[in-house]
């Protein structure tokens, strides 16, 4: 029995010793030391200080006392087709450094518990992924739901993202209460000076994003672009820094490929940027919104020189030279694709409005959407916001309307045949027609239907004192195989849309407002 007793712990020792040393999850307190963490394919290790390399899968990254700052900081390596995983607890880090850095090929995993605040020093990102230095991708979770992060940049950085010269890439949030504020020239999400921040995703969350002077608040940062910026979920708040968008482009900088599925969205461009789109200057495109979002957006004023930013669209500019004469022209809006927004909704309002107290300017609906007195369902995208029965003379300026376009392309007339007065309004490409009658017929032909769409109107909205309702040219124009004579009856309100030679209802197309 003895002999065998010995034998069992001789194995249990050699075993012991031959197996690899077990890998643990401990906390590392940064009164004690910098602390860098290692990933590669053979694992994860921790050194702090001057001390030997560590194996710890799952490190706590903390202090033992949150309220005293510490100039010690964090770096996170992870090598090609590896993932480094570290959590961070209740950390206050002040440096002239980078708080918090990230660099390898591989892709980074940072869990944030409790409050943690970054703050770094000129030309160094709160939270620093330089896209040269850290070529993998960073995620910022908080999976306990108990995790804030407070990240602003030096001078020449974005709050998270690239620092000097460096652009802010592959960045993606699902987690968190996370404010990000960019230093000078930097983004608060996104690129440092002269660089831009692309594929951006935040997924879920509370994030406020604000751009230091010349950057986005999610997007590039001086000179830089915003590209494939996506948000699929939580609260958002994008600030742009003088010259920059809310979210996409930088001081004359681009914003492109810009997508809000869902999630609560309020994106407020600086002095001359778009809400969404264009820094100064320049312009944004392909922009989609989708779904559930529910999205406010609002241009940057104008100023001495430039015209103010466009809610989604182009930053402001001007025509001649500052050495001569120069007028400021206001950046042009860019419709978004909202083609399969549902209960969500896009309110744009004037630059410099109080977006929590004011109203909007126009509202985009979602086809879900209930309707309330005032306001359009989709697929109506414009609310006119102008009295029915008053003709609109405006010249785009402050109120985002136009002259409607000219020509006999269309009547009205009353029960008695003879033409009736009416009011029309345009903003982009509606049309709104209104009398302030019980009884009234829109009705013209479908070759003025055409020459209207080459006018740029793509939608009818025809309103009487009792009914509203509202339709798409291109789809008047596909009932053409039923006469050339349409005619839209408002009476009460019952409405009746019919092409008239072959008495042919075509209500169908119709949208009851």
């Amino acid at each position: 029995m003895k002999r065998k007793k010995l034998t069992a712990s001789m194995i249990a020792l050699v075993m012991s010793v031959s197996l690899p040393m077990t890998t643990y999850a401990a906390n590392w307190y940064l009164e004690d030391g910098s602390v860098t963490v290692n990933a590669d394919n053979s694992g994860q290790t921790v050194t702090q200080g001057s001390g030997s390399a560590v194996p710890d899968e799952a490190p706590v990254i903390t202090q033992r006392e949150s309220s005293v700052e510490t100039g010690n900081t964090i770096t996170i390596n992870a090598a090609e087709n590896a993932t480094a995983n570290v959590t961070i607890s209740d950390v206050n880090i002040n440096t002239s450094d980078a708080a918090v850095s990230t660099s390898g090929k591989g892709n980074v995993n940072i869990e944030l518990d409790g409050t943690n605040t970054l703050k770094s020093g000129v030309n160094h990102a709160g939270l620093e992924k330089n896209s040269d230095g850290n070529q993998g991708k960073l995620t910022i979770t908080d999976e306990n739901e108990n995790g804030k992060l407070i990240a602003t940049g030096g001078n020449g950085a974005a709050g998270i993202g690239g620092g000097l010269y460096a652009g802010g890439n592959d960045i993606t949030i699902i987690g968190g209460e996370i404010t990000a504020t960019g230093g000078e020239c930097g983004a608060g999400i996104g690129g440092g000076f002269y660089t831009g921040g692309n594929d951006i995703t935040i997924a879920g969350g509370k994030v406020t994003a604000t751009g230091g002077d010349y950057g986005a608040g999610i997007g590039g940062g001086f000179f830089g672009n915003g590209n494939d910026i996506t948000i699929t979920g939580g609260k958002v708040t994008a600030t742009g820094g003088d010259y920059g968008a809310g979210i996409g482009g930088g001081n004359q900088g681009n914003g492109s490929n810009i997508t809000i599925t869902d999630g609560e969205v309020a994106a407020t461009g600086g002095t001359n940027g778009a809400g969404i789109g264009g820094g100064l200057r320049k312009n944004g495109e392909k922009i989609t919104v989708s779904g559930d979002a529910t999205l406010k957006v609002q241009g940057g004023p104008t100023d001495t020189w430039d015209g103010a930013g466009a809610g989604i669209g182009n930053g402001g500019s001007h025509n001649g030279e500052f050495s001569g004469s120069f007028i400021p022209v206001n950046g042009a809006e860019t419709e978004p694709d909202t083609s399969n927004l549902t209960t969500g909704k896009i309110e744009y309002y004037a630059p410099g409005a109080d977006m929590t107290k004011d109203e909007p300017t126009s509202t985009i609906l979602g086809s879900g959407q209930p309707t309330s007195p005032g306001e359009t369902a989709a697929p109506v995208e414009y609310r006119m916001q102008t009295s029915a029965s008053e003709p609109v003379q405006g010249n785009g300026k402050s109120t985002g309307y136009k002259a409607p376009v000219q020509g006999h392309f269309y009547q009205v007339v009353g029960q008695d045949g003879k033409t009736m007065i009416f009011a029309t309004a345009q903003k982009k490409d509606v049309l709104a027609i209104a009398t302030d009658s019980d009884f009234a017929m829109l009705t013209g032909k479908m070759e003025d239907i055409e020459a209207l769409r080459k006018q740029g109107v793509r939608r009818i909205i025809f309103a009487t004192k009792r009914a509203t309702s509202t339709f798409l040219l291109s789809e008047l124009l596909e009932k053409r195989a039923y006469g050339e004579i349409w005619s839209l009856i408002h009476d009460g309100e019952n409405v009746a849309f019919t092409a008239v030679e072959k008495m042919m209802d075509i209500s169908s197309i119709l949208t009851r407002l």
